[in-house]
């Protein structure tokens, strides 16, 4: 499944500057059909990398086809537009009232410290605006920015206490994960149905389903399938920027993590790290033109830090409906966690060499970088495989 992930993004990225022929997506599409007949009915081997790769050639030049014909031509497709932005005008109010309640919540016990409560807010909820700029330009220069983007860290925490409550409920293990999904994505709409945490959200989807319908949790297959419905739902996703990121950094974790599942726990978190790091460095390099070397030290630390002010901060916010003083002390270990985390930031960026602009990448310098990340994990884990049992 992974190399059918690969070949459907490889279309579509190939063919990604080629709008001009959006209106022959037709002819990609019969090609696919073609090479799926033929090469099923001839038993070629490698026939479906080759359909996954039209398929991704003929979804995104149809997903570039304009569609400005064709809401000239339809009317009633304008009365169904102004009927959803009414729905969604209602939504927005009601997600808002919520959200600001949340928020309160949030800052019970800690309300004297603006900021520390303002980037407790940031990490839960996503408010990134009320940020101080001068604590956002210390993460931004230590490499830790992605802390505030409510994405796999943030869901999947989220997702992990609403399932440790489900037991506390005894609700049975097999159906824990599917009765926490309405909330989980309830939560995801209270922060504004941002992509990223959209993105986490399919992939915990997946990942806690999986007990349902009797099969074993599997990380990679959940990314798997979440990168096949984006991709196919949305072909023109794959030129941006933030969907890269948040597959491309996943990836390299559930990867690094399945091969050190059995190791102590501080080389595990060492390795994703450097893992998600360096998954993340050509794409910085090629948008932004900046490399922050330091992020990898920063991150060792506000990596499970950022995990735990999340759980903290939910199970907070979760146990004001009961309590307020019991709230108030969750919110108080959020908050000592979150000024840790600002202190890290702060020495890290004032490190030399820790954030330092480049040119930026061509595709060929990243395919180089990763090309040589890839060939390094395998001959490391070889030499480590030798050494075990040879």
């Amino acid at each position: 499944m992974l190399t059918f992930c690969g070949a459907l993004a490889a279309g579509e990225f190939i063919v990604s500057p080629a709008s001009t022929w959006a209106e022959a997506w037709p002819i990609a599409a019969i090609a696919a059909v073609l090479v799926a007949l033929l090469g099923y009915g001839l038993a070629a081997r490698g026939w479906p990398l080759g359909f996954a790769f039209l398929l991704g050639v003929a979804l995104f030049l149809h997903a570039s086809v304009g569609s400005e014909r064709e809401f000239r031509n339809c009317p009633w497709m304008r009365n169904r537009a102004y009927r959803g932005r009414l729905v969604a005008e209602e939504r927005q109010g009601l997600m808002a009232a919520a959200r600001r309640d949340l928020s309160r919540r949030a800052a019970i016990g800690i309300s004297g410290d603006r900021e520390t409560v303002a980037l407790g807010r940031a990490i839960l909820l996503g408010e990134r605006s009320r940020l101080p700029l001068a604590t956002k330009r210390v993460f931004v220069e230590s490499g830790t920015m992605h802390v505030f983007a409510i994405s796999g860290l943030h869901v999947m925490t989220v997702a992990q206490v609403l399932v440790m409550l489900m037991a506390l409920l005894f609700v049975p293990r097999r159906w824990a994960g599917a009765v926490t999904l309405p909330f989980l994505w309830g939560y995801v709409g209270l922060i504004g149905w941002t992509p990223s945490a959209i993105r986490a959200a399919l992939m915990a989807t997946f990942y806690l389903l999986a007990p349902v319908f009797w099969r074993r949790p599997n990380a990679l297959r959940a990314w798997a399938l979440a990168f096949l419905v984006v991709h196919l739902s949305s072909p023109t996703m794959i030129v941006n920027v933030g969907n890269a990121l948040s597959f491309g950094v996943m990836l390299a974790i559930i990867l690094v993590g399945e091969r050190m599942r059995n190791e102590p726990e501080w080389k595990r978190l060492l390795a994703v790290t450097l893992a998600a790091w360096a998954a993340g460095v050509p794409i910085s390099a090629h948008v932004f033109g900046r490399v922050t070397p330091g992020g990898l030290l920063a991150n060792l630390v506000l990596l499970p830090a950022a995990a735990c002010t999340v759980a903290s901060g939910v199970t907070g916010i979760l146990a004001s409906f009961v309590s307020v003083s019991l709230a108030a002390h969750l919110n108080n270990l959020s908050a000592l966690l979150i000024r840790a985390m600002v202190g890290v930031s702060r020495m890290v960026s004032s490190l030399p060499g820790a954030n330092f602009e480049v040119a930026r990448w061509s595709y060929a310098e990243c395919a180089a970088w990763y090309a040589v990340i890839v060939l390094s994990i395998i001959l490391l884990f070889s030499l480590r495989a030798r050494r075990l049992f040879g």
